[in-house]
């Protein structure tokens, strides 16, 4: 009988009747040669050669109480089965990080971390163990540690401390305690000035509040209609207006009323002994810096004893007023000086004694130096009463030659004359604006002659004027029509 060739050394052939191989046929005692060699010529099966080793598939396992093992390159039978080749532990479970040293650890997703003990942590760069992961959120972004400077914190001043700062130390260097002494000059700098103008703009209100009062006591108890004076034989009969009354029981310098339709001009007129009281009093004599409109003390304007008139009225009535900054007392006149519209839409003016009513209107818009001494000089306020015709027109003319508004208003010798002046600052402190009109004639309409006001073309100002306005000049050559015969 041949034999197959058997790769494996541990394996024979036998008979089938459980012989256990050839060899112990051939030596068995009890048993025919013979018989035994029929039965061995049947077809040998493939028995392991150790009986209590179950079969294995894998030829390379060398323990026969191995349990299968498909990774051959298992070292240690006992070993359950490890899907990691790498793993050198037996009693390690199974550890998908190859990097894992410790078999003890749970398996951790992120390898770098170094604790064992510590849960899953999802911020691979949070080092503190939490506890447990599932009753804790995840700290995406951890705060950064503060650095922790060398130098120590300011501790917060007091309000006393940080003023007490402002001012000088004795410790303190040169240039600093002057920093701090130009600093304390500009804080009181700044106070005083704000305190100067809230205190300018209130009493500017307060005047103008004391102004309505008056002007609606004054209009209240005015009475047009009851004006009319009588006549007794050759003399006037003078009786006292009823708004006249109300204002002299308030004042007893009171002489008048001035209103220009239309503007802010809505005052009563003071007289003093001199032109210094009002200039900083109001109406009831209290301190203000609008002062109170107040005519020349100079000027005689319907002085009046027992109803007839005791002296001849000023034949120019000059009167005074602050020109301010919010428009009140005569401050309203400079737009006759700015736009000859102006002049045309308020071109008379209503100036009343205690006792009569009068209208004035205007032919002269001029500005002169109060201190010129060229030969541009004109102190019009000066001149109140005329001592001949040529006096007048001599006067009159040269308002005419001045006048930065020109107008078809006639003026006749015997007219009487009213000049309102206040400051200007076209010149500095030298300028003074002054308007002047004529008193309206009986049954003359207050309007004629003004409405076809226009620019003068050629005003004569004083020389100061010039100094700054080199590009003008006036031309004394120029055709002139001058008032009179």
């Amino acid at each position: 009988m041949s034999r197959k060739k058997n790769d494996n050394p541990h394996e024979e052939y036998s008979a089938p009747n459980g012989a256990d191989n050839i060899n112990h046929i051939r030596s068995s005692p009890d048993s025919n040669y013979e018989q035994h060699q029929r039965y061995a010529q049947r077809p040998l099966r493939r028995v392991n050669s150790h009986p209590n080793q179950q079969y294995q598939q894998n030829p390379y396992q060398q323990y026969p109480n191995q349990q299968y093992q498909q990774n051959p390159y298992q070292q240690y039978p006992n070993q359950q089965y490890q899907q990691n080749p790498y793993q050198q532990n037996p009693n390690q479970q199974y550890q998908q990080n190859p990097y894992q040293q410790n078999p003890n650890q749970q398996y951790q997703q992120n390898p770098y971390q170094q604790n064992p003990n510590q849960q899953y942590q999802q911020n691979p760069y949070q080092q503190q163990p939490y506890g447990n992961y599932q009753g804790q959120q995840v700290q995406r972004n951890p705060a950064p540690k503060k650095k922790v400077s060398g130098k120590k914190k300011k501790k917060k001043k007091t309000l006393g401390q940080s003023i007490r700062g402002l001012f000088p130390y004795k410790e303190d260097s040169v240039g600093e305690r002057i920093r701090k002494l130009v600093f304390l000059g500009s804080i009181v700098a700044i106070i005083i000035c704000g305190y100067l103008v809230a205190d300018y703009y209130l009493d500017l209100w307060k005047s103008r509040q004391l102004t309505d009062s008056i002007k609606n006591i004054y209009i209240t108890y005015d009475r047009s209609d009851d004006n009319e004076q009588k006549s007794d034989g050759m003399e006037k009969y003078y009786t006292l207006l009823d708004g006249a009354r109300k204002l002299l029981d308030m004042n007893a310098d009171s002489i008048g009323f001035i209103t220009i339709e239309g503007t802010p001009i809505q005052n009563p007129v003071v007289k003093a002994q001199d032109n210094n009281k009002y200039l900083n009093l109001n109406f009831y004599g209290e301190e203000s810096r609008a002062g109170t409109v107040f005519l020349d003390w100079r000027c005689n304007f319907d002085v009046v004893e027992n109803h007839k008139l005791l002296l001849q009225n000023a034949d120019n009535l000059v009167v005074y007023g602050h020109n301010m900054g919010d428009e009140s007392m005569f401050g309203c006149l400079k737009y006759y000086q700015r736009d000859y519209n102006y002049y045309i839409q308020h071109p008379v003016i209503e100036f009343n004694s205690n006792y009569e009513m009068y209208k004035y209107k205007i032919f002269g818009v001029i500005l002169v130096d109060a201190f010129d001494e060229s030969d541009t000089k004109f102190d019009c306020w000066n001149k109140l009463y005329f001592s001949d015709e040529n006096d007048f027109y001599d006067f009159v003319n040269e308002i005419k030659r001045r006048t930065i508004v020109s107008n078809d208003v006639d003026v006749k010798y015997g007219d009487s004359l009213l000049t309102l002046s206040t400051c200007n600052t076209t010149l500095g402190d030298n300028g003074r604006l002054l308007i002047i009109g004529r008193l309206v004639r009986d049954g003359e309409d207050p309007l004629a002659g003004t409405q076809n006001a226009t620019p003068n073309q050629n005003v004569k100002y004083p020389n100061l004027y010039y100094q700054t306005k080199t590009y003008e000049s006036y031309d004394p050559n120029a055709p002139f029509v001058p008032y009179g015969p």
